[in-house]
């Protein structure tokens, strides 16, 4: 067990004072141990929380990230070196007995210090603020990861490859435009990504930034891409000009910087995005990657580069590292390698093949033989054949509702993070499970289970559990192949054929930029319009109002602002998602009645949910987080029977009884929820038994005097909620409205915090044996009545927080003993990490105390 204790006052709100004068570093020494203290506290807390996510990912037997891997050991470093510091300069202050003025020498070395390890803190923690994820799905047995294939160590002729083109980056003659070139699936992506990690690794650059420019290029949106990496916030939505003048601008700061460009398909214009090179800009370099030599030519690149096919033994090395070892056996072993030959030493083709046929009989394995050798796909450049085979062969092993998922993915651009989340609303509103009610939960495990199936044939990329990506070249297979599936999609083109608009089954803008839908078009096979975000985009009054069958509409982050009564003719919407817009009258959203789920989250400007949403009686999901709303009618929520999801986290207006606005009674009606997250002002009175909802499985209650507080940081709340189903904070309220009013929610609660509650002295053997009982995380702060944590003076074997694995307690200073004579270990027998700080009093923390 991990036991830490930290001894402090008072963490001052003082800021640094400008540093370079002496006199600043005697007179603001206060200030900058008090900054330290405070600082190093939050990176013990982000460091547990970030290790808590990591070994439960690793019990799921999923890929701990390298920025993870290198980031722990980094800050235990920093933190070690701060403690020791504090731990220093604290017996010097209690050595000193005379005034400060004798000791101005080590008061200056001490600030100056404190200043020094409290900016190494910063840092680190400005690290964490980049961290999406800490881990990625682990490929199945025996099957090496995407980030393994094309990695330096496995093959020879990829890491000179690398080292050449390292070389002519760093270079400081006049080369500054790179081309990078090579057929389809060969690993181009790869190996830019692998040569920025190490080139930024290496610091050669100030920064790195890179965009895809794909088949139809869209210049606001590479503009955006490389903005977004330079961070660069402010660029205007709808003049490409103002944008790359801003580009420019930002670019031409950076001493040395490398911007990107991959898979181009065409020449463009570099000026035209507003990047700056030769005599403009002699620090900047721009590395291109394209399928076509001539493009890079034609772009200038004084130095190109041809990625290769892999050798006859690297081509067999990593199709045997992937099959396994069942390609050595007698009689699979020549197939095998005629499998290996028909896939063209393309890496992308033998570890898709390689993964189908990984546990495959022998019959199996002749069959693909004759298969890939048979194929012949038409209107496929030769050089791509092996590629397209590979994937229809795949594709060919894949369920019908796997199938349909892994072409949906399709309407995604490149390189982008599908949420799997969206994948399952998609899914509920299109019913491609069938007619038959499936639960919302059912339907999201379903559509993750088949996610990881389709990533397991690398079909699909799996980010994390939340996200995934797909594969530039496997994207234009899935949409060629969509239309022999019946399905008609339509992918980042341009809008205006109306001949051929009536055989759309799906439409994707995504991030395409477009500005104006225009009017009058049919399309009465469409089911899925996904629009969102195109920031400067405009919706025109009558767009709706011939396309009968929409199932799923998609106008999130858009920025529209008026939604028209032709939105009321999609009779058969049954997914709506218009999150992040600047929508004020909501009204019209009542007349779908077929909607099953609809978010309008980060709608700031609403401030009202209209009365015609209690017509919305067959909704399942609504979400309503982070709106700033001021009216949710009365009767409004009762009317939504069949709601299994609600999440409603910023809402402050709940009433006690009956009035104009909503009140929590309302929620009893809701007896098929199953998941809720809410906000409830801790001054709000509550009925015994609030919220005892039988089928409810997953909730984030907070209870408090603002709707803003959970944990100490917007990283520790989503650590919290992704690592526990069942979550409360509970801030500003007594213990006996904990017991009495929530004692049903509380007995099932994994996540526990617990703030400022003014008589919470100790918690009884009773409360711990029924009302702790699921709790795995437990965090106290504030609470300065509590003099143990539970008094066991009627001690029992039993009579412990017995699933509980995490204790925090912070800033409870007349805290005497956790467990009033009782050894650690039997009080808490799955305890694996105590943090205790701030309490000055607490005695028996030794480790010969845990015996």
């Amino acid at each position: 067990m991990e036991i830490v204790t930290s001894v402090g006052g008072k963490v001052a709100d003082n800021v640094f004072a400008a540093a370079g004068d002496q006199l600043g570093y005697l007179f603001h020494y206060n200030d900058n141990v008090e900054k330290l203290k405070k600082q190093a506290e939050k990176l013990r807390d982000s460091r547990d929380m970030v290790q808590k996510k990591t070994e439960s990912a690793k019990r799921n037997g999923e890929i701990i990230s390298d920025f993870v891997q290198k980031w722990l050991p980094e800050v235990d470093d920093v933190s070690a070196k701060a403690e020791k510091f504090l731990e220093d300069e604290g017996k010097a202050n209690k050595r000193s007995l005379k005034g400060w003025w004798i000791n101005l020498r080590q008061r200056y070395r001490f600030s100056t210090e404190a200043k020094k390890h409290t900016l190494a803190i910063s840092d680190q923690l400005q690290k964490l603020g980049n961290l999406v994820n800490v881990s990625c799905s682990a490929p199945p047995s025996g099957i090496i990861s995407s980030s393994e294939v094309f990695n330096s160590s496995i093959f020879g002729s990829r890491n000179s490859f690398k080292k050449e083109v390292m070389k002519a980056l760093i270079d400081a003659n006049n080369v500054n435009k790179i081309g990078i070139c090579g057929m389809a699936g060969i690993g181009k992506t790869t190996l830019i990504k692998e040569i920025s990690h190490h080139v930024k690794k290496a610091k050669e650059y100030d920064a790195v930034a890179m965009a895809v420019v794909s088949r139809n290029p869209k210049i606001m949106k590479i503009q955006g891409e490389i903005a977004d990496m330079l961070g660069l916030k402010s660029l205007p939505t709808d003049s490409e000009l103002e944008r790359a003048s801003l580009l420019r601008y930002r670019i031409k700061k950076e001493k040395r910087v490398l911007i990107i460009l991959d898979d181009a398909w065409e020449i463009i214009k570099l000026g035209e995005i507003g990047i700056p090179f030769g005599i403009d800009h002699r620090g900047c370099k721009i590395l291109i990657t394209s399928r076509n030599r001539d493009v890079c030519n034609g772009m200038g690149c004084q130095k190109i580069y041809t990625v290769e096919i892999l050798s006859k033994q690297e081509s067999w090395e990593l199709f045997s590292k992937i099959a396994g070892p069942i390609v050595e056996s007698s009689d699979i072993n020549p197939t095998a390698r005629e499998v290996t030959t028909q896939c063209g030493g393309l890496p992308l083709a033998i570890v898709i093949i390689a993964g189908v046929l990984k546990d495959k009989n022998k019959h199996e394995w002749r069959n693909a033989v004759r298969q890939l050798k048979m194929s012949t796909p038409s209107s496929v450049p030769e050089l791509e054949r092996e590629v397209f085979l590979s994937l229809e062969f795949s594709f060919n092993y894949l369920e019908n509702e796997t199938k349909s998922l892994f072409l949906f993915c399709s309407l995604f651009p490149e390189d982008y993070k599908i949420p799997v989340e969206d994948l399952a609303t998609y899914w509920v509103g299109l019913k491609w499970f069938g007619d038959t009610l499936e639960a919302i939960e059912d339907v999201r495990n379903k559509v993750h289970a088949i996610v990881s199936t389709i990533a397991s044939s690398f079909l699909l990329i799996e980010e994390s559990k939340m996200y995934v990506k797909i594969h530039d070249v496997i994207r234009d297979f899935a949409i060629a192949r969509a239309l022999r599936c019946n399905y008609k999609f339509m992918v980042n083109g341009a809008l205006g054929n109306e001949d051929t608009f009536e055989d759309f089954t799906c439409i994707s803008l995504v991030g395409n930029y477009t500005g104006e839908l225009p009017n009058g078009l049919e399309h009465p096979k469409l089911e899925a319009l996904l629009l969102q975000e195109n920031k400067s985009f405009v919706v025109l009054s009558s767009f709706f109002e011939k396309i009968p069958n929409l199932k799923v509409l998609n106008l999130g982050r858009t920025y529209i602002e008026t939604l028209f009564d032709s939105l009321s003719f999609l009779t058969n919407l049954g997914t709506l998602d218009v999150s992040a817009s600047k929508l004020v009258d909501l009204s019209v959203i009542g007349s779908l009645s077929k909607l099953d789920i609809l978010s309008l989250s980060d709608s700031k400007l609403v401030k009202e949910i209209p009365l015609s949403f209690s017509q919305l009686t067959n909704l399942r999901l609504l979400d309503l987080n982070n709106m700033d709303l001021e009216l949710i009618p009365c009767g409004v929520m009762s009317s939504l029977r069949k709601l299994e999801e609600l999440y409603i986290n910023h809402f402050v207006k709940w009433e006690s009884e009956n009035g104009s606005n909503a009140n929590l009674v309302e929620l009893e009606a809701l007896s098929r929820l199953t998941s809720l997250h809410i906000f409830i002002p801790s001054k709000l009175h509550l009925l015994p038994n609030f919220l005892s909802f039988k089928r409810l499985s997953s909730f984030t209650l907070v209870i408090s005097h603002s709707p803003f507080i959970w944990g100490e940081s917007r990283f520790q709340k989503y650590l919290s909620t992704m690592l526990y189903s069942r979550n409360m904070e509970i801030i500003g309220t007594n213990i006996s409205m904990i017991y009495d009013k929530l004692r049903s929610l509380v007995k099932r609660t994994e996540c526990l915090t617990l703030e400022n509650i003014v008589n919470l002295e100790s918690f009884s053997l009773d409360q711990i044996e029924e009302v702790f009982n699921e709790l795995k995380y437990l965090r106290i702060k504030d609470c300065d009545k509590i003099r143990y944590l539970f008094n066991t003076l009627e001690w029992t074997p039993n009579s412990t927080f017995h699933n509980l694995e995490e204790l925090h307690i912070k800033d409870n200073c007349n805290l005497v003993e956790l467990c009033h004579g009782q050894p650690l270990t039997q009080s808490f027998c799955k305890l694996r990490v105590l943090r205790v700080y701030s309490c000055d009093d607490l005695l028996n923390i030794a480790p010969s105390y845990l015996l």
